[in-house]
């Protein structure tokens, strides 16, 4: 690369490569390492109760890492206080717990022998030792344990740009990358046309093709309702159909032949005036040269399909059965098609009739007003209380900054005395006693939680089996059928249903537990029987024959109902996951992370149990 020279001064320098504009490479702000924020020691966290001494724990991180004796013999050297409050001592004693300077000081260590040895320490303040810590932190367990006394903010040197000075530097129409990044999509493509007329004439012509690129490549998150995106926006905090249309756009700049895409649920959370870009973006695959394979559900979209395959009829053991395949109109006319009539038009989804508009408020309103938030401007209004309320609009339009990130943390606030957030000017909601978030997050992926353990059954089953004949008579308390500490858990799993096999220089390998074959318990639990008892819902199975606890965990929703019917609180809650959809679901076949693999709508509505 030949040097430039300044027209100027007449120096000679190098121009700046990409490497040295990117925040993941040489460009990367010194203090924040390119990630755009900092993680600071906060002081309000290394006291929690200001009203104990540091001989009772006052200090937090000295006594959560260990170092409460030491730290207090040599801060005591040090001329601080131990034995009074925390909140009576003076500036000088405050400073010293705070930032006093590591210094040598002698200290006296029992051992377990009773022997009592002398040591020449280091006083670490508090502050040091929680940074100490995050420095020989190499487990995500001992993360969670410093990450209390940390505060995350915008870095103070590149303002959360992640860019270094020099990176900052370079100036194209009065602006530096870090404002161009700032833009969003639909800014930046009203901006670019703006830089041909600016640049020298023997520069234009290469402008022109990085704009035409960049043009072209943001052309296509345009269709797919994006344009609100900035550029620097973290992918992160990305919803998950967000991050779905990216990677799209992406599969097709890449303009690849003689690939299968396989898309899952594409347009799940996707505003209808958004599915139209979404189809687009899939026609210019196919027009590629592309194989595409769409697991979808709305009708929209499978509308646009050259062939498509229905399986079922039903979930779980009734599902797995290819229903109907051809066209469209084929599937349409299939007497034996579940999405047939929903194709044609023939019919509709069934709906509760709204209240009328005069009678809406008539149980009550809760009001919220926010100063702006994000891109989002300051908002006033009323929800209904005791009604259905939607929450629509395209995608950025401020669904999850006016419900997630104002209304349901203003009431939790509310209801537990706190401060509102700053950004919520005011809340009135009387009668609102507590806030149920239920969204797409996983529900968990603890190798013991089950749908059983997860929707709450479990113990009343435990209660219930514990109450029966052959319990009393062996001596079984309702711990005992506890699949995670009680006696009667298989001893080999431990309750897991599985085992982990070390495979020499591969990785572990899970096997079903050879011994219980995944029930959890051991041969033991199956000689306490319960039989089934008639009861509101018990339907026809008053024959069937009794079982045991792991006889029952192993039957599906639908088929466990007829056996609770004499335990209304289980059956309840049985019923709403079988009401639901979810009636297919094994009460303890399988840990409730598993639930994950069935997509975020299964999980929400894993939650919802009364």
């Amino acid at each position: 690369m030949k040097p430039i020279t300044c027209p100027v001064c007449q120096v000679q320098f190098y121009g700046p490569g990409a490497e040295s504009l990117a925040f993941n490479s040489e460009g990367a702000c010194p203090r924040c390492q390119g990630t755009g924020i900092v993680r600071d020691v906060d002081d309000s966290t290394l006291v929690p109760d200001p009203t104990l001494t540091i001989d009772q724990g006052a200090v937090a991180p000295w006594h959560m890492f260990g170092i409460r004796d030491v730290m207090q013999q040599a801060v005591v050297q040090l001329g601080v206080r131990i034995d009074v409050p925390f909140n009576q001592l003076t500036d000088r004693e405050l400073d010293i717990v705070f930032h006093g300077p590591e210094v040598k000081r002698e200290v006296t260590i029992p051992s377990k022998s009773g022997k009592v040895f002398d040591l020449n320490l280091t006083y670490r303040n508090a502050r040091d030792a929680v940074e100490k810590a995050l420095d020989k932190a190499n487990s995500e367990q001992k993360l969670a344990r410093i990450n209390r006394f940390l505060s995350v903010q915008v870095c103070p040197e590149c303002h959360g740009s992640r860019l270094s000075p020099a990176a900052r530097a370079p100036l194209v129409l009065g602006i530096n990358l870090a404002q161009v990044t700032a833009k969003t999509l639909d800014a930046l493509i009203a901006w670019l046309p703006g830089i041909g007329p600016w640049l020298p004439a023997d520069m234009r012509p290469m402008a022109a093709s990085i704009i035409g690129e960049l043009t072209g490549n943001a052309q296509r998150l345009l269709d797919l309702g994006l344009g609100y995106l900035a550029l620097d926006r973290a992918a992160a905090t990305l919803s998950t159909g967000e991050r779905q249309r990216v990677q799209l756009s992406r599969a097709v700049r890449n303009q690849t032949t003689g690939v299968l895409y396989v898309l899952d649920e594409p347009s799940i959370g996707l505003h209808p005036s958004n599915v139209d870009g979404l189809l687009s973006v899939i026609g210019s695959l196919l027009d590629d040269g592309n194989s595409v394979v769409v697991v979808d559900h709305d009708v929209r979209v499978l509308r646009q399909a050259d062939w498509l395959i229905e399986i079922g009829p039903g979930s779980g053991s009734g599902g797995g059965t290819v229903v109907s395949t051809g066209t469209v109109e084929k599937v349409s006319d299939d007497p034996a098609s579940r999405i047939g009539g929903f194709l044609s038009g023939a019919r509709r989804v069934e709906v509760r009739t709204p209240v009328t508009p005069d009678r809406v408020f008539t149980e009550g309103r809760i009001h919220l007003e926010t100063a702006p938030l994000h891109t989002v401007h300051a908002l006033s209004l009323d929800l209904p209380r005791g009604r259905l309320s939607a929450i629509t609009g395209v995608s950025g339009s401020g669904k999850t900054t006016l419900i997630l990130e104002s209304l349901v943390p203003a009431l939790r606030a509310a209801g537990g005395g706190e401060r509102l957030p700053s950004h919520v000017r005011a809340l009135d909601a009387p009668g609102v006693a507590r806030t149920n978030l239920i969204d797409s997050s996983p529900i968990g992926i603890n190798v013991r939680s089950t749908v059983a353990t997860y929707s709450g059954v479990l113990d009343d089953l435990r209660r219930a089996y514990a109450q029966t004949p052959d319990a009393r008579r062996l001596g079984y308390k309702t711990g005992d059928f506890s699949f995670n500490t009680g006696k009667l858990r298989c001893p080999t799993c431990e309750g897991t249903g599985q085992i982990s096999l070390d495979v020499q220089f591969l990785p572990d390998v899970t096997i079903v537990c050879p011994d219980c074959h995944g029930r959890r318990y051991a041969p033991a639990a199956d000689d306490v029987l319960r039989p089934p008892k008639p009861g509101p819902g018990a339907g026809e199975d008053e024959d069937a024959g009794a079982l045991s606890l792991p006889s029952l965990l192993a039957l599906t929703v639908d088929d466990a109902l007829a056996r609770v019917a004499d335990l209304p609180k289980v059956h309840a809650r049985l019923q709403v996951l079988r009401d639901l959809g979810l009636g297919y679901l094994t009460l303890g076949g399988g840990h409730a992370g598993a639930v994950r693999r069935r997509g975020p709508a299964a999980e929400a509505r894993l939650g919802t149990g009364p």
